[in-house]
This record gives structure tokens, C-alpha cells and sequence, in this order.
């Protein structure tokens, strides 16, 4: 049930990518961010009542309120990053958490890939980063592409708070639970972007519009692609290492790019091919047991 749910976790985010660049389009980083974590906190919270697993001790509070915070800065971080960018020249970026994931999880948690599954990782990462080039072999490009592309260096600083804090998540389930992990990660930012977006409504009032139903409908469905991300991530840690799980889920950025192609027109698919068979490698590893 590992595979599956780390598999589910990577569609639904692949689903949110989308719907994020499309509501960051007409809305501000700040409010998107907000309206996602307040939308997600009532399928946690049912979750939660249906499980009856609201147990909880100190560590579980000290872990998942830093986890909220941290949660709240990449939240931000990652609407503005495939708002300014091409999907293509950030998501991809995201392939990198596995690997910080990794060292994090031996360092906290002890766990050790198998060799094929470190293999798996490393090959992943690799192939996400060619993914960036504009040619198949331009490491300047890629070197300089965090430079160029303002989202880009938004998304490695993403995956950075990412990898460092998604071994915490299992620290935190394992003195608490999966459902209320997501109900305090949620509540918490969105407490923290509500106090943030209200600082900047008072000292700069806005010209408040109706939202249209298109938009609303988009954050409906957003916010259920957040929950269904976040439980099934969690889920999955109950049988895979950390690293596993995060590897799998951002190998879903290949189909990331693909829907950035033929719904948003951008280019540079073709002369990505190869990052993607070495990604698609990458996880056949991962998966040799």
C-alpha cells in the first residue's frame, strides 16, 4: 500500500501544480496559499473524527508547529515560483527534495536506502536537472537557470524547507497521527498567511472584486488535490522510507512538464525526452527490492 499511496500522493500534486499556475494567474501568491490550506483543514478534520486519532504529547506539538511555519514560508514560495516561471523551469527543481530528504532522514531517522534505491534517487535528481537545459548537454545553462528564471530560485529554496522538514513529518506522526499532523501543518499557516494578509490589507487596502465561479470552482478543486496530496504522502510513510516516498511523488514532474506543453504552450519538450527516460530508470531502481 506504500507504492500506491506515494503513487496517488504524486498525481494529486501533479493536479495542484496545475491549478496553482492557473490560480496564480488572477489571484496573489498570498490569498491562494491561504484559501488552499483553510480549504484542505475540512477534509483533515474529517479525517480525522473518522480515524478517532487525536492523540498527542509534547513533541508532537514542539515538531508540527515548526513544521507549519516552514510549511507557510513554501506555500508562498511555491505560488509565486509557477506563477513567474514556466512549470518546466520549476517543478522539476522539486526532484531535488529526495535527496536532501535522504541525508535528513539518516541523520533523525536512520533510515538506509538499499543501493538501487540510492541509485534511484540520485538518477532522479540528475535527471531533473537536465530537465532545465535548453539543449541536452548545456551545463551553463543549467548551472545559471536559477539565475534566469525568478521562479526557479523560489523552487529550489521550496525544495530546500522541504527536504530538510519532510523527515519531520514522520517524527511528528509517530507522536501523533496522520490526520492530525495535516489539521495542525494547515491550521498553522493559515493562521500565519491570515496574519500576513491582513498586515497588508490594513496598510494597503484593496479594491475587492466577487470572485467568478471559474475561480472558485479552481479553489475547490485545489484545495481537495492539497488534502488528497498531503493524507496520502503521510499514508505512505507507514511502509516506505522518506526518501522513497519524496522520489516517487516528484517523478510526477515529468507529467508536470507534458501538461505545461499542451495547456500552457510552452516549449522544449522534445529535447527533454532524455531527462525523462534517466528519471524513468531512476524509479525503476528505487522500486528493485
Amino acid at each position: 500500500m506504500g507504492l500506491f499511496f506515494a503513487g496517488l500522493s504524486a498525481l494529486f500534486y501533479v493536479a495542484l501544480d496545475v491549478l496553482r499556475k492557473l490560480l496564480g494567474q488572477k489571484m496573489a501568491a498570498l490569498p491562494v496559499a491561504l484559501g488552499l490550506n483553510l480549504g484542505a483543514l475540512p477534509i483533515y478534520l474529517g479525517v480525522l473524527v473518522a480515524t478517532n486519532a487525536g492523540a498527542w504529547d509534547r513533541t508532537f506539538v514542539l515538531v508540527a508547529t515548526l513544521l507549519a511555519g516552514t510549511q507557510a514560508v513554501a506555500s508562498l514560495l511555491y505560488v509565486q515560483a509557477v506563477t513567474l516561471s514556466p512549470l518546466s523551469l520549476t517543478v522539476p527543481y522539486l526532484s531535488f527534495t529526495p535527496v536532501i530528504a535522504a541525508f535528513i532522514a539518516l541523520a533523525v531517522l536512520h533510515e538506509v536506502p538499499h543501493a538501487f534505491g540510492m541509485v534511484g534517487i540520485v538518477l532522479v535528481a540528475g535527471g531533473a536537472m537536465v530537465l532545465q537545459a535548453d539543449s541536452p548537454v548545456q551545463w551553463r545553462t543549467l548551472v545559471f537557470a536559477p539565475v534566469r528564471e525568478p521562479g526557479s530560485w523560489r523552487m529550489l529554496l521550496v525544495a530546500a524547507l522541504w527536504g530538510v522538514t519532510t523527515p519531520l513529518n514522520k517524527i511528528a506522526i509517530a507522536h501523533g497521527s496522520e490526520a492530525l499532523l495535516a489539521c495542525w501543518i494547515a491550521g498553522g499557516s493559515a493562521a500565519l498567511l491570515g496574519l500576513c494578509w491582513g498586515t497588508r490589507l490594513v496598510r494597503h487596502p484593496p479594491v475587492w472584486e466577487p470572485l467568478s465561479l471559474s475561480m472558485v470552482l479552481l479553489l475547490v478543486l485545489a484545495a481537495l488535490a492539497v488534502g488528497g496530496a498531503v493524507l496520502c504522502q503521510f499514508f505512505a510513510y507507514r511502509e516506505l522510507l522518506v526518501a522513497y516516498v519524496e522520489t516517487i511523488k516528484r517523478f510526477g514532474s515529468l507529467l508536470s512538464v507534458v501538461i505545461g506543453t499542451l495547456v500552457f504552450g510552452e516549449k522544449g519538450l522534445a529535447q527533454r525526452l532524455p531527462a525523462a527516460t534517466v528519471m524513468t530508470i531512476g524509479v525503476m531502481c528505487l522500486m528493485w527490492r
